[in-house]
């Protein structure tokens, strides 16, 4: 008697799309522009056996779209007159949600990492969201908020200098410090008009 052929499991379309997206991480640095147009840029990137990847414009656009589970942080980078620097950060789960439906939230997380600091003594900020799936990773030291921090700022939390250099981006420099400042200015007059805008609606 021929055996039936074996059919394969179907699996739903969100099925495979946590799994596509299962560890993936995004991130900006408002001071932080491309060599190649002197524009602000983003990065997005997934997990691959092999190490992370960028995951290209397309399914950047995806993965924001979809309700995930996320870790979120807000990072100010700062540095004393005397050359010290350190990250100053604001982070927090957030389970089953879409990115973009909670864009006031990085307003308030922004003015409440800026209300430690003197303002002249920062020289960018940033946000990064990491995704999960299953259960929550193990991480006592939150390192995976210290993506493309300075290396200075990683070496607070880790002396693995390997992971250093795999994890660490670019550190303070004047022109950066001159370019955050300014976006800083235009920022908060932009929020002001916002706010006057929603008051008188």
């Amino acid at each position: 008697m021929a055996r039936k052929p074996k059919r394969r499991k179907n699996h739903s379309a969100a099925a495979r799309d946590q799994r596509l997206f299962a560890n993936s991480r995004v991130w900006t640095w408002e001071g932080l522009v491309s060599p190649d147009n002197g524009q602000k840029y983003t990065t997005a990137e997934r997990l691959l056996p092999f190490g992370w990847v960028d995951m290209g414009d397309d399914l950047a656009q995806h993965l924001v779209k979809r309700p995930r589970n996320w870790l979120v942080a807000v990072r100010a980078l700062c540095r004393a007159p005397d050359g010290v620097s350190w990250m100053e950060s604001r982070y927090f789960d957030l389970p089953s949600y879409s990115i973009q439906q909670v864009a006031e939230l990085y307003h308030e997380l922004r003015a409440d990492a800026l209300k430690a600091q003197r303002t002249a003594q920062v020289y960018d900020m940033g946000w990064i969201c990491q995704t999960w799936h299953g259960k929550k990773p193990d991480d006592p030291l939150e390192l995976w908020h210290y993506q493309y921090a300075p290396a200075e700022a990683i070496r607070q939390v880790t002396n693995d200098e390997k992971l250093i250099a795999r994890m660490a981006g670019p550190g303070y420099s004047q022109e950066r410090y001159d370019r955050w400042q300014q976006v800083n200015v235009e920022y908060l007059e932009e929020r002001k008009r916002e706010l006057e805008k929603e008051k008188a609606a």
